[in-house]
C-alpha cells in the first residue's frame, strides 16, 4: 500500500519524470547521438519505479531503496549503458558486467577526458544512466513519503541537472527552455503539493460546509499561482539576459588532459633512421588521398635545445593535449572532405598518420577494440595517437576535412595570425646572426620568409648516408645547427631545414611549427589508387598560420638533387656582410647540477632564516582555523540557545518568565534525547522528564509555575530569580544523569527546537 493515492503518485512520478527528462538533455552536447537518451530516461523511469515500489509498506526502507538501485543497474545496465558489450544489445553478458561495473568508477573521468561526441566511447553512457537512476530513485520515495517535507523530492533531479551541466560541453542545448520547464514543474508541483497538505487539514478539521465557496477559492488561488509563476520565470528570464557570463565554464576545462605526449620521445628525433633502415621498405599502403595533400604524422611546437617535441601542459600551447576520442569528431573546419584508408605494414608507433581534419576514425583488424579504445586526438593540431602502437597487420578508415592549400603568391596581403607558441629555449648564435644578415627589416613578414626560404632552398641535400658525397650529422639539436650555419653553404635534410626555418621565423616574430609527415615525392594524385608508402617518403616540413587560410605549408628543404658544395669563394674587394663572431656561449642555469652551490647561496640561506616564521605563521594560523573549524558547531548552536535563554530570562512579564523556565528545562531533556510527549499538561510532562533525570525536579518546577502563572495577580520578581536558581540546578542535575555521549550530542541538539515549532502550529 502506497502513502498516496494513486491518482497523486501519478502526478508526483510525472513531475520527477519531466525534471529527469530535462537533466537527460543536458547531456545532450557532450554524447551527440540518441543512445544518451536511451540512458538516460531507461534510468528515470527504473528509478521512479524503484521508488514506488520500495514505497509500499511491506518492502518500505531506504536499505531496500539502495538493493533495488543495486539491482536495476546490473539487471539493466547493460542493454542501456553499455549496448555494445550486451548479446543483441539487450541481454547482458560478462564482459558487459565487467564494463559496466569498472564504467560505475571510472566512466566520469573518463567523460571529462573525452573528445566530445563521447556515444561511441564502451562505457561513457554509465554516467547519465547511473546519475538519472540514483535522483529519480531517491526523488520518488521522498515525493511519496513526504508530507510537509515534499519540496525536498525535487532537489536530486536539480542535481541531475547540475550533474549535466557540469560534465558536459561550453555548448549548452537549450539552457533557457530547460530552466524554465525545469523551474515551472518544480514550483508548480510544490505549490501543488502545499495545498494538498492544505486540504487534508481542512478534511480533518472541517471548517465550513460550503463547498461552493471553497470550489471558487481553489480556482482563485490556482489562477494567481499560475500566474505569479508566469510572472516570475518571465522576470527571471528577462534579468538574466544581462548578466549572464560570457564564457560557459564546465568542469572539463579544468580537469588535467589524461596524458602528456612531451613524455614520449619525439618522432622527429628518429627521422634519420626511416632512411637508414626502412628507405625501400613498404611502411603503410594508402587509398584515397585527396591531390596535393599530405599524411600528417607529429606536429611539434616546442625546441628545448635538443629536439623539436609536442609541448606539455606547463607550456603555453595546447598542442601536448591529447584527449580520447568515439567514433565521431566535431569538426569546425572548411575544406575538402576525404575518406582515406590505411593498411599498416612495417610501421609501428604510437603516431597515427592522418589527413587534415578527422570526423571519424574506425580501425579493423585483429586489434580493433584495443586501438580503438587506446584512441586519442588533438583538434587544435590535428593529430592523432593511438596508446596502444600501431603495427603490421593494423588498418584504419577515416573521414577527414583536408583544408585547401593557398600559393604563396595568393598570401600577398594576408595577415599573418598571432598564436602563442612556447619560445624556445635555445636559439644557436649562428642562426641568429644569420637572420640577422638576411632578414631586411624594410620588408614585411611574409617577404623575408619567402626569402630566407629561397635562401634556405639553395643550399645542398643530404641524408648523411654512404651513397651520399656530403657527409651530414642526423640530429637537429642546437650544435647540430650550430655546425650547420658555421660552413658557407647549409647541408642537410628535412631534419635540419624545417628546424632551422622555424627557428629562424621565431626570429622575426613569425609563429611557426614543424610537423612530420608522408608523402610521395611526386605527390598524391588524387586517385582512388592505392599508394604504398616507404621510409624514403617520410619528410618534414615547417606550417604558419594565416589569417583566413589556416596553417599554411613552407618547404624549406632543398631539392634532393642539389649533392654538391661549391668551393668557398676567395675573398673579393667587396666583402660580403659582416657578422660578428659570436661569444662564447655563457653557461646555462639550466645546465647547473642540482648540488651547484650559487655565488649567492649565504644571501639565500639568510633569505631563508629570515622568512622561517612565515613557516611557523603558517602552521600556526592553519592550526588556529582547523580547531574553528571543528568547534565552529558548538560556537554556533551555543550561541543560538544563550539568546534563547536570555530572551526567556529578561521576558517583560513574570509570568511569561516563569513559563520560559519551565521551557528551558523540557528543552535540556529533549534536547538530552528524552521523547517528551506533545499536546499533554505540564504535570504529564513533568512526570516524564522526573521519571527519566530524578535529579530535574520537575514536578515541583511544574507545580511551581503552574501556581504562578494560573493563580491570582502576578508572581513577585525576587520569586521567580529564585525559580531560575533552581532552573540551572535542574538542568545540571540532569546533564550530571546523561552519558558523556548524550551530554555531547546535547550541545549540538536542535530538537527543542523542532519541538516548539510543532507545539505552536497545534495551537
Amino acid at each position: 500500500m502506497l502513502p498516496r493515492t494513486t491518482a497523486q503518485a501519478l502526478i508526483d512520478c510525472g513531475a520527477i519524470l519531466i525534471v529527469g527528462l530535462a537533466a537527460t538533455l543536458s547531456f545532450g552536447p557532450v554524447f551527440g547521438g540518441v543512445a544518451y537518451l536511451a540512458a538516460g530516461l531507461g534510468g528515470t523511469l527504473l528509478g521512479i519505479a524503484v521508488g514506488v515500489v520500495t514505497s509500499l509498506r511491506p518492502l518500505r526502507g531506504w536499505l531496500l531503496t539502495a538493493a533495488g538501485v543495486v539491482l536495476a543497474l546490473v539487471l539493466f545496465g547493460p542493454a542501456l549503458a553499455v549496448p555494445r558489450k550486451a548479446l543483441g544489445g539487450v541481454l547482458p553478458t560478462l564482459e558487459a558486467w565487467q564494463e559496466l561495473l569498472l564504467g560505475v568508477v571510472f566512466s566520469w573521468k573518463g567523460l571529462l577526458t573525452a573528445e566530445p561526441p563521447a556515444e561511441g566511447f564502451p562505457s561513457l553512457l554509465v554516467v547519465p544512466f547511473l546519475t538519472l537512476l540514483v535522483c529519480s530513485a531517491v526523488a520518488t520515495v521522498l515525493a511519496l513519503r513526504l508530507r510537509r517535507g515534499a519540496p525536498f523530492a525535487m532537489l536530486p533531479g536539480v542535481v541531475a541537472l547540475v550533474v549535466g551541466i557540469a560534465f558536459g560541453t561550453k555548448i549548452a542545448f537549450w539552457p533557457a527552455a530547460l530552466g524554465i520547464v525545469v523551474a515551472g514543474v518544480i514550483v508548480g508541483w510544490c505549490a501543488w503539493r502545499r495545498a494538498s497538505w492544505r486540504s487534508g487539514l481542512n478534511e480533518d478539521v472541517e471548517v465550513t460546509n460550503d463547498s461552493r465557496f471553497r470550489g471558487r477559492a481553489r480556482r482563485q488561488r490556482t489562477r494567481g499561482a499560475v500566474g505569479m509563476v508566469a510572472a516570475a520565470l518571465l522576470v527571471g528570464g528577462l534579468i538574466s539576459l544581462p548578466i549572464q557570463p560570457q564564457s560557459r565554464a564546465v568542469l572539463r576545462d579544468t580537469v588535467e588532459p589524461p596524458i602528456e605526449l612531451a613524455e614520449y620521445p619525439s618522432p622527429l628525433a628518429g627521422f634519420r633512421n626511416w632512411y637508414k633502415n626502412y628507405e625501400d621498405t613498404p611502411l603503410m599502403t594508402v587509398s584515397g588521398m585527396p591531390e596535393g595533400s599530405r599524411l600528417r604524422l607529429a606536429t611539434f611546437d616546442y625546441y628545448d635545445g635538443t629536439v623539436y617535441a609536442v609541448a606539455g601542459s606547463q607550456q603555453s600551447s595546447g598542442s601536448g593535449s591529447f584527449a580520447r576520442i568515439g567514433d565521431e569528431v566535431l569538426v569546425q573546419q572548411s575544406g575538402t572532405p576525404a575518406t582515406v584508408r590505411v593498411e599498416v605494414q612495417d610501421y609501428s608507433g604510437i603516431w597515427v598518420p592522418e589527413v587534415g581534419y578527422i570526423q571519424s576514425l574506425r580501425f579493423g583488424g585483429e586489434r580493433e577494440a584495443a586501438l580503438q579504445s587506446s584512441l586519442h586526438y588533438n583538434g587544435q593540431t590535428g593529430t592523432a595517437i593511438a596508446l596502444e602502437g600501431l603495427g603490421p597487420g593494423d588498418s584504419y578508415e577515416l573521414e577527414a576535412i583536408v583544408p585547401a592549400q593557398p600559393e604563396h603568391e595568393e598570401l600577398e596581403g594576408a595577415r599573418i595570425t598571432d598564436v602563442q607558441l612556447p619560445d624556445p629555449v635555445v636559439v644557436p648564435d649562428l642562426l641568429q646572426a644569420w637572420v640577422s644578415t638576411w632578414g631586411n627589416e624594410g620588408q614585411d613578414q611574409l617577404e623575408n620568409l619567402l626569402n630566407m626560404q629561397r635562401l634556405m632552398q639553395n643550399g645542398s641535400f643530404s641524408h648523411g648516408l654512404e651513397d651520399d658525397t656530403i657527409p651530414s650529422l642526423a640530429g637537429h639539436g642546437a650544435a647540430r645547427l650550430q655546425a650547420m650555419f658555421e660552413r658557407d653553404v647549409l647541408v642537410g635534410d628535412d631534419e635540419q631545414y624545417a628546424t632551422a626555418f622555424a627557428l629562424a621565423l621565431e626570429r622575426i616574430n613569425v609563429p611557426a611549427r614543424v610537423v612530420m609527415g608522408l608523402y610521395p615525392d611526386d605527390g598524391f594524385t588524387g586517385s582512388s589508387d592505392p599508394v604504398e608508402l616507404t621510409g624514403g617518403d617520410v619528410h618534414a616540413w615547417v606550417e604558419v598560420p594565416f589569417e583566413g587560410h589556416g596553417w599554411v605549408r613552407f618547404d624549406p628543404t632543398p631539392p634532393e638533387d642539389n649533392d654538391d658544395i661549391q668551393p668557398e669563394p676567395e675573398p673579393e674587394p667587396d666583402p660580403k656582410p659582416q657578422v660578428l663572431q659570436p661569444p662564447q656561449p655563457p653557461e646555462e642555469p639550466a645546465d647547473m647540477s642540482p648540488d651547484t652551490v650559487a655565488d649567492e647561496g649565504q644571501e639565500e640561506d639568510d633569505e631563508v632564516e629570515d622568512t622561517s616564521w612565515m613557516l611557523w605563521l603558517w602552521i600556526g594560523g592553519g592550526s588556529l582555523l582547523l580547531v574553528l573549524l571543528l568547534a565552529s558547531p558548538f560556537l554556533v548552536v551555543g550561541a543560538i540557545k544563550a539568546a534563547r535563554w536570555r530572551r526567556r530570562y529578561r521576558a517583560a512579564r513574570e509570568s511569561d518568565r516563569l513559563s520560559g523556565g519551565w521551557h528551558e528545562v523540557v528543552d535540556h531533556a529533549v534536547d538530552l534525547g528524552l521523547p517528551v510527549p506533545a499536546g499533554v499538561t505540564r504535570r504529564e510532562v513533568a512526570g516524564a522528564v522526573e521519571a527519566r533525570y530524578p535529579r530535574s525536579r520537575a514536578t515541583e518546577i511544574g507545580e511551581f509555575v503552574d501556581e504562578g502563572v494560573f493563580g491570582p495577580g502576578e508572581p513577585v520578581k525576587e520569586d521567580v530569580d529564585a525559580f531560575w536558581r533552581d532552573v540551572d540546578r535542574s538542568v545540571k542535575g540532569m546533564r550530571a544523569e546523561a552519558t558523556p555521549m548524550q551530554r555531547l550530542l546535547g550541545r549540538l541538539s536542535l530538537r527543542s527546537f523542532a519541538r516548539r515549532r510543532r507545539e505552536r502550529r497545534r495551537r
